[in-house]
C-alpha cells in the first residue's frame, strides 16, 4: 500500500496547482526526445499505475507516480483501453493519455476480433483507409526472415493466403499512414510473443506438431467454437479423427473454402472442389482458415482426452454442442438439434 500513499501525496500536492503546476507535471513527466518510436503493449484491466511502470521502463516518462497523478487530475485514470500501442518517442504526458484513451486523430486504432480471416482484417482496414491489395500484397510477401516461424511456413500454391493464422488477434493502435508491412510486422511480432510464452515449444514438441499444424487446427477449433469451455473437447475430437485417419468434416473449412460467412452450411455446399473442404480431403487443409486467440491455441496444446469422433450445434441459442462417440448417437444429435431449431421457429 505504499504506492497508494505516495499517489494520494502527490495528488494533495498538486491539487492546489493552477495551470503552472501541470505544466509542470507534464515537463517533468515528458522523456528525452528520440526519433524511434515505441511499442507498448497495455494488458485488459491494467491500472493507470501499472500503466505507468511500463511507460517508464520503456523510458517514456520519467515516473509513473507522476503519471499516475496527473491522469486522476485530468480524469483519464480509468479510461485507459487495452491493446497495442506505438508511441513517439516525443509523446507529452497528455499526448500518452489521449492515446491510450480515445485514441488522438493521428492515431489509427486496429481491432483484430478472434477468428478474423486475412480477408475480413482487409476489409476493414480498407474502410480505415489503408490500401486493401497493398496489405494483402504484404500478408503475401515471403519476408519478415526476423520471426524463426515465419521462414517454417510451408511454401504451397494451393494456400490462400501465405500469414493467414499468424496476423494476431488484438486490438493495434499504429500513426495514421503506417505502411501494410509494418501493421503486418505488428501482428506478427505480437504472435511470436504468444510462442515464446511459458512451455508451448515443449508441448508442441511432446503433442508432434509443427507451428503450422497448431495455428491450422486452433484456427478450426476458433471458427467451430463459441463457447469457451468448449474448446479443449472441439480440439479433442479433430486430434481423435486425425488419429484414426477420419476426414475432419468441418464445416468452417467449407465456409473458408466458399469465402464467404453464412448461417448454414447446405448439403451442396459440401461439394465444393477445394483444398480447404475437409469433407473432401483427407486431413488437415493446406493451412489455417482464421487468425486463432490465445484460448483456441491453449485448447490445442491441452486438448480435452476423450473418445468423441462427432459434434452437432445445439440450436437452442446457447451456442454449444453434442458430442457423440458413433454416428448413430450423431444422428440422434442431430435430430435433437433440428427439434429445438422447429421449437424456436414456433
Amino acid at each position: 500500500m505504499k504506492w497508494l500513499f505516495r499517489l494520494l501525496l502527490i495528488l494533495l500536492l498538486f491539487s492546489g496547482f493552477s495551470v503552472g503546476g501541470y505544466w509542470y507535471m507534464n515537463h517533468m513527466l515528458t522523456a528525452p526526445t528520440s526519433d524511434e518510436p515505441v511499442e507498448l503493449e497495455v494488458a485488459s484491466g491494467s491500472s493507470i499505475l501499472e500503466v505507468g511502470r511500463l511507460l517508464e521502463q520503456k523510458d517514456l516518462i520519467h515516473n509513473q507516480f507522476l503519471f499516475a497523478t496527473y491522469g486522476f487530475l485530468h480524469g483519464k485514470a480509468k479510461g485507459l483501453k487495452a491493446g497495442v500501442y506505438v508511441i513517439p518517442r516525443d509523446s507529452s504526458a497528455k499526448d500518452i493519455l489521449d492515446i491510450l484513451s480515445e485514441g488522438k486523430e493521428n492515431v489509427m486504432r486496429l481491432t483484430v476480433p478472434e477468428g478474423f480471416t486475412v480477408k475480413r482484417i482487409a476489409d476493414r482496414l480498407e474502410k480505415k483507409g489503408v490500401d486493401r491489395k497493398e496489405f494483402l500484397r504484404a500478408v503475401n510477401r515471403q519476408t519478415y526472415s526476423q520471426y524463426p516461424f515465419a521462414k517454417k511456413i510451408p511454401v504451397d500454391s494451393k494456400r490462400r493466403y501465405r500469414l493467414e493464422g499468424y496476423l494476431y488477434p488484438t486490438t493495434y493502435n499504429v500513426p495514421k499512414g503506417t505502411r501494410p508491412e509494418v501493421l503486418v510486422d505488428k501482428m506478427l511480432g505480437q504472435f511470436q510473443k504468444r510462442l515464446q510464452k511459458n512451455d508451448v515449444k515443449e508441448k508442441l514438441k511432446e503433442r508432434n506438431l509443427t507451428v503450422n499444424e497448431w495455428v491450422t487446427i486452433a484456427s478450426i477449433v476458433e471458427r467451430e467454437g463459441l463457447v469457451r469451455d468448449e474448446l479443449p473437447r472441439i480440439a479433442g475430437v479433430i486430434d481423435n479423427r486425425l488419429e484414426i485417419g477420419k476426414k475432419l468434416q468441418v464445416d468452417a473449412t467449407v465456409l473458408y473454402a466458399l469465402g464467404e460467412q453464412k448461417e448454414r452450411v447446405y448439403f451442396k455446399d459440401l461439394k465444393v472442389k477445394s483444398p480447404y473442404n475437409t469433407y473432401r480431403i483427407q486431413g488437415l487443409p493446406p493451412g489455417p482458415i482464421a487468425n486463432p486467440g490465445k484460448d483456441a491455441l491453449q485448447a490445442v496444446l491441452e486438448p480435452e482426452e476423450h473418445d468423441y469422433l462427432f459434434y452437432v450445434t445445439r440450436k437452442d441459442g446457447s451456442g454449444r454442442h453434442y458430442f457423440a462417440r458413433t454416428e448413430a448417437q450423431h444422428k440422434r444429435n442431430i435430430a435433437r438439434s433440428e427439434r429445438e431449431a422447429a421449437q424456436s421457429d414456433d
